[in-house]
């Protein structure tokens, strides 16, 4: 394949997922389009994985395979952007998989609009395969945006799999993932969104999500979600350098607020309502946004599952969030 033709680059870091590696890569090799490379990372995998995958690999001339010791999620990530050659970069997760028309559709989407990110849709999907929700990127049809029109995106969508970008987000901004770390998409999105002139919302669902109970969300431990603080802080840090902060400060202080206070500090009391690093989260959000009970968008944007947790969250009810997921686990 001549290096030259390559427009879309397929990053997918591999680590000890043997149930679903195939599916995801099949549905990658099954796409209606040519003009694509799967730059695949094998992470350091102590399963079947490698074997698999050198077998796709010699099967395959769109894959190139690359082997490494464990950096984790994001230092896999980092390999496939530094391996890759494609104008365009889409990061795939070894245990989901694309949709048929998935590479034509944003290739012709990304190069139509001359964009920087185009932003689409998934399918949240069970282990027996069924659908359980959508969401999508825009419910009426596909519009051009700015962060300026939309300084929320990165707050309620900070997926890195569900869009594809201009390579050079990347690398004429020097932006990598942090390796071997909890919510290494929160703390890249925003930094690639400040510097993206025009990102096109998709009305397209093009993603297949798979929710697995095993997953690291899922595992129930609590300490390290000391690190969704590092990752703000890394954020804020980042926009004050760029001079973006007090420009952006009521979008940052909601990003803060539905993930320090409300994501984060359900999934550690959902796990010990006594953890001390709750009282950590709360203070973190006071010291960054004093005023941060007052922002508008919280009270115009958050659902109601939302302000409800929000809500225990402000006033310390720890206990209510732990009584709260317990009965939503009940249903």
């Amino acid at each position: 394949m001549n290096a030259m033709s390559i427009n879309v680059s397929v990053i997918i870091p591999v680590y000890n997922v043997e149930k679903y590696l195939a599916n995801c890569l099949d549905s990658v090799l099954q796409q209606d389009y040519e003009d694509y490379e799967i730059v695949v990372v094998n992470d350091g995998s102590t399963d079947s994985c490698g074997q698999i995958l050198e077998e796709y690999a010699k099967n395959y001339s769109k894959i190139n395979l690359v082997t490494q010791k464990n950096k984790g999620l994001g230092g896999a990530r980092n390999t496939g952007i530094d391996n890759s050659k494609g104008k365009y970069l889409l990061f795939l997760d070894s245990d989901d998989s694309m949709k048929q028309g998935t590479l034509s559709g944003l290739y012709k989407e990304i190069t139509e609009n001359q964009v920087d990110i185009v932003w689409f849709g998934m399918d949240y999907i069970g282990e027996d395969g069924s659908l359980i929700s959508t969401r999508r990127a825009s419910e009426n049809g596909c519009r051009v945006v700015t962060q300026d029109e939309c300084p929320l995106l990165y707050a309620n969508d900070s997926y890195a799999w569900n869009k594809l970008y201009k390579r050079e987000l990347f690398t004429e901004n020097n932006i990598r993932f942090p390796e071997r770390a909890w919510y290494e998409d929160l703390k890249t999105l925003p930094k690639l969104v400040l510097h993206s002139d025009k990102i096109l919302l998709s009305d397209k669902v093009l993603y297949n999500y798979l929710q697995r109970n095993d997953s690291i969300m899922h595992i129930p431990n609590a300490d390290r979600n000391i690190e969704m603080i590092d990752t703000v802080q890394d954020v804020l840090d980042y926009y004050k350098e760029q001079n973006a902060f007090e420009k952006y400060y009521e979008s940052l202080e909601y990003m803060t607020v539905l993930h320090v206070l409300v994501f984060c500090t359900l999934r550690v009391a959902s796990i010990n309502p006594k953890h001390p690093l709750l009282k950590k989260l709360y203070e973190f959000t006071k010291t960054n946004f004093p005023n941060f009970k007052n922002n508008k968008e919280v009270k115009s944007k958050f659902t109601l599952r939302h302000k409800i947790i929000y809500t225990f969250s402000k006033l310390k009810m720890y206990r209510m969030l732990y009584l709260l997921n317990k009965l939503n686990n009940l249903r």
